[in-house]
């Protein structure tokens, strides 16, 4: 079987499987059929550009290609969904392809060329319809309660959680891209690139343009990998190389691949730093069971950091005393990880329920962005650091804890930033696959070497 008629028989069930369970939710709120928009562009104000756009999710999770805008997919009425497909008549702009492969055959297509055509195709009555999308793009009928219904949206948030096998397949395919962006950026760094330059030997080995990015690459050389959101991007190399950082994904019919990997520039203590992370990395992914609590996880995460302080000399105390005392969070200041699919930041990890009830956010931790219990179906990232920022290690000092800290090797580690380690996760019935590190050891190796980082 091929790579695309494997797709196309994934696609196929995880079509099914979408379509019965908003059927079900449709008959349980009392909704006669929901519309979802695939979104509009938005104007930059005072402008006559647009930002970038981005499909709607939850129109995406049915329609896996094509940058369609001002589109509409409707399902109800025991039919079969039909996607009213805006397809403009314009000189100016690429145009999507019209709706074809392997899941076009799945819906009704009506292709229109404008928005006031698509309004017309929506269904004349929608008082009993619901509506899916920025309320800017409802059409005219539909009742203010069936905007975005509170019901019907924590349903399928909470759902989206549990993958069908054809999303996770995406999500391997966009770690396969992303492992061959993460190598050539790794080459780059090693060659002398500045940080603008290793973002573009990212982009070229994806294949992928910025605005098709799950989110903005952060390339951080030396001390820049101590902010954690860095977005910069300098074009120019510092005078001397220290470290690398890159966080960066990409994409696969909508679903998103994170990464981060951390390289030293010379076998270093940096260097040791890194492998100690990794080895922690990996011991903790090893653990993970259906069962277990995300919380539980990241909690677990701060005694291997506290272990890596203790054995490299950074910090003397027991990895219990420093999580009690709170220094691990001063290396280790955000959560674990988060779930992972047609949003990077996938929506429902802090719901304990399909009615929206929210899960309580630890005091101890309240940067975890996934508060659930894990599950087979789950695809969620595992990512701890260790960092040297200069605001949370100015506190460290003032406490008396501070006195335990190995300030000299503290402070000589600053130049480098810190160390990231992220891989992406699928959960089965008794144990993980580790999609990154599965997509690394495929990709092939040319140029570098990975001794001095993680694969």
């Amino acid at each position: 079987m091929t790579a695309v008629e494997s797709l196309s028989d994934l696609y196929a069930d995880h079509y099914a499987r979408l379509l019965a369970h908003y059927e079900s939710l449709l008959e349980a709120g009392g909704w006669r059929g929901v519309m979802i928009s695939s979104g509009s562009p938005v104007a930059v104000f005072g402008d006559d550009q647009a930002y970038p756009f981005r499909v709607n999710p939850r129109f995406r999770q049915w329609i896996p290609e094509g940058e369609y805008s001002q589109s509409f997919l409707i399902i109800g009425d025991g039919e079969r969904p039909r996607f009213v497909c805006h397809l403009p008549e314009d000189y100016w702009h690429s145009v999507a392809a019209a709706p074809s492969g392997f899941w076009a055959e799945h819906f009704r297509v009506e292709c229109v060329p404008g928005p006031e055509e698509a309004d017309r195709l929506v269904p004349a009555e929608t008082r009993d319809y619901a509506f899916l999308g920025d309320p800017e793009d409802c059409p005219a009928g539909v009742s203010p309660d069936g905007v975005n219904p509170a019901q019907l949206v924590h349903a399928l948030d909470f759902h989206r959680a549990y993958k069908h096998e054809y999303e996770v397949e995406c999500i391997r395919r966009a770690n396969r891209s992303a492992a061959a962006g993460h190598l050539a950026a790794r080459d780059a760094f090693e060659s002398g690139a500045s940080e603008l330059e290793i973002h573009l030997a990212f982009l070229q080995a994806t294949g992928q343009l910025e605005r098709q990015l799950p989110y903005f690459n952060i390339v951080a050389l030396n001390g820049h990998g101590a902010i954690l959101h860095y977005d910069a991007l300098e074009s120019r190399s510092p005078p001397r190389v220290r470290s690398l950082l890159i966080d960066a994904g990409a994409c696969h019919l909508g679903y998103a691949a994170d990464i981060t990997r951390t390289w030293a520039h010379a076998e270093d203590s940096f260097a040791e730093l890194i492998g100690m992370l990794d080895a922690a990395q990996r011991r903790l992914t090893a653990r993970i069971r259906p069962g277990m609590t995300f919380v539980e996880l990241h909690r677990q995460m701060h005694f291997l950091i506290g272990e890596v302080l203790a054995d490299s000399g950074l910090v003397a105390m027991s990895p219990e005393a420093m999580v009690e005392e709170g220094v691990t969070a001063a290396f280790f200041p955000h959560g674990l990880g988060h779930h992972l699919g047609l949003q990077v930041h996938d929506v429902g990890g802090k719901l304990a329920d399909r009615l929206g009830t929210p899960l309580k956010q630890p005091e101890a931790y309240p940067f975890l962005r996934n508060l659930r219990p894990v599950e087979a179906g789950n695809v969620f990232t595992v990512e701890p650091g260790l960092y040297f920022i200069p605001q949370l290690l100015e506190a460290l000092r003032g406490r008396p804890c501070g006195r335990q800290v190995n300030w000299k090797a503290v402070d000589a580690l600053r130049e480098y930033g810190g160390v990231r380690i992220e891989d992406n996760v699928h959960v089965y019935g008794d144990g993980v696959e580790n999609l990154t590190r599965a997509a690394l050891a495929e990709a092939p190796k040319a140029g570098g070497s990975q001794s001095q980082g993680s694969a």
